[in-house]
This record gives structure tokens, C-alpha cells and sequence, in this order.
């Protein structure tokens, strides 16, 4: 399969922060090269780095993407308030 990405893009995402701040991300959507808007539901969160001395929060997590197990690399920028995506792996 061709992928269907650049590296780094900006993502649209829903997530819960609960009292203590810890994020989990929960879903979220991009843009194809075509255009078109891609939902993914996270199912597994596979490592997690929410340091809160360092700039951001990194996330490693597994969902399906067109009917294949894919990983995705997130990260939330904690000042400019930004989910991006760094990566995709088989």
C-alpha cells in the first residue's frame, strides 16, 4: 500500500485529561494526501512519555487503519496547544 501521509502532520484529536493532567488520547482525524479526512480509534496506548519538564507529551499507540494493525506516533505540544503525527509503522 502507497502511504497515504507526509511525516509530521497535524492531527485533530479528542483525548481526557483527568485531575492529575495525564492525557489519553482517544481518537483522532487528518487529511490524506487525496484530502480526505481519516478517523482513527485508538485501541491500545503502547508507551506514554508525559514529562512535565519537557516540552510536550509523546505517545506510541496502536489502531487499525484500513483493516490493517498500524502504529502511530503522536505528540502534543503542551505551549502551542498542537496534536501532530510523527509517523506511521506496519
Amino acid at each position: 500500500m502507497e502511504s497515504i501521509l507526509c511525516i509530521d502532520i497535524p492531527v485533530q484529536m479528542i483525548s481526557c485529561t483527568d485531575t492529575n493532567g495525564k492525557i489519553t488520547p482517544m481518537r483522532f482525524r487528518f487529511r490524506d494526501r487525496n484530502g480526505e479526512m481519516v478517523t482513527i480509534h485508538i485501541e491500545k496506548i503502547v508507551l506514554t512519555d508525559q514529562e512535565r519538564s519537557s516540552l510536550g507529551a509523546n505517545f506510541v499507540c496502536t489502531a487499525s487503519l484500513y483493516g490493517t494493525q498500524k502504529t502511530f506516533h503522536l505528540r502534543y505540544n503542551y505551549y502551542a496547544h498542537e496534536w501532530r503525527m510523527s509517523g506511521i509503522r506496519e
